[in-house]
């Protein structure tokens, strides 16, 4: 990355144009095309992110049409951009919304695994006002998304890889680019992500084997058939893998459908097992789901 800036907690970082001062408490995420650090400032905790001026105005720009896409935003909400002056060169930055909460990887560490499926309702909620603003998020690596703490809601934290419908995805992580796994191309449309979306919630269970299957769809299609964490799940998983979904809504509900069916079926068997018990408090939970997002 070009004009790249390390900061050390406790450094203050003065925009040049705002004249406002930001406080580096430490740093929280570093890639390709920048450095995010938790700052603090006049609104209080915010991360400030270090990027080459293009990046910071093309991130700048996906953050602001994402808060136009609704009340709330799937994205951190922007506060501003400017220049760090040092004697050395021009440090652009921008400053965001700090969400706090544990990454997807983690959040999951916590839980058990069957969570990975109501991570995946979680991330179409995210995906269905991105999409209706013309846009898909393009890479899906798991870094790049946050359980918000509070609202038990998935948010991004990095948009770089946000692209408009018909272009070719900017940014991927190769383990949830559909290209990569030889079914499909990488124009930026729902399917797209929708299949990243599949490929991440099977890897977030079952990541090395999702790993050495990658650039072979069948093998991928046979972990999710011998998964007991994701079997409910089945034939949404596939479907998504062979790009027949859409839009999110459409995934979503067929999920949801999936899922009530089934669990029901469960419930009704006179032998109770393990297993069946296990899935007790996920079907009440998924009923409850269904019902509002059918009433809706």
């Amino acid at each position: 990355m070009k004009n790249r800036y390390d900061a050390r907690p406790g450094d203050l970082i003065k925009g040049k144009w705002t004249g406002h001062v930001w406080q580096v408490e430490r740093e929280i995420g570093r890639g390709a095309n920048g450095i995010v650090y938790l700052v603090k400032g006049k609104v209080g905790q915010a991360a400030l992110k270090f990027a080459d001026s293009a990046s910071v105005a093309s991130e700048t720009n996906a953050l602001t049409a994402l808060e136009r896409v609704r009340g709330t935003s799937p994205g951190p909400f922007f506060i501003e951009a400017d220049d760090a002056e040092k004697k050395d060169g021009i440090y652009p930055f921008y400053i965001m919304e700090y969400i706090n909460g544990p990454m997807l990887h983690t959040f999951i560490k916590e839980k058990k695994k069957e969570w990975a499926i109501i991570l995946l309702i979680w991330l179409l909620n995210f995906f269905e006002p991105l999409h209706k603003s013309g846009n898909v998020m393009g890479d899906l690596k798991p870094e790049n998304f946050i359980v918000a703490s509070r609202e038990r809601t998935i948010r991004a934290v990095d948009v770089g890889g946000i692209t408009k419908f018909g272009r070719a995805v900017k940014e991927y992580t190769t383990l949830y680019d559909r290209a990569s796994w030889q079914a499909g191309t990488r124009k930026a449309e729902p399917s797209y992500d929708l299949f990243g979306a599949a490929v991440l919630v099977v890897a977030l269970v079952h990541k090395e084997l999702v790993q050495k299957a990658l650039g072979r769809p069948v093998e991928l299609e046979g972990i999710v058939q011998s998964s007991t964490a994701l079997q409910l799940i089945t034939p949404v998983l596939i479907k998504a893998f062979n790009n027949e979904y859409d839009s999110a809504l459409a995934m979503k509900k067929e999920l949801l459908l999936c899922f009530a069916k089934k669990s029901t079926m469960k419930r009704t068997r006179k032998r109770k097992r393990p297993f069946s018990k296990k899935w007790m408090v996920f079907a009440g939970a998924f009923a409850a789901i269904l019902t509002m997002f059918l009433l809706h």
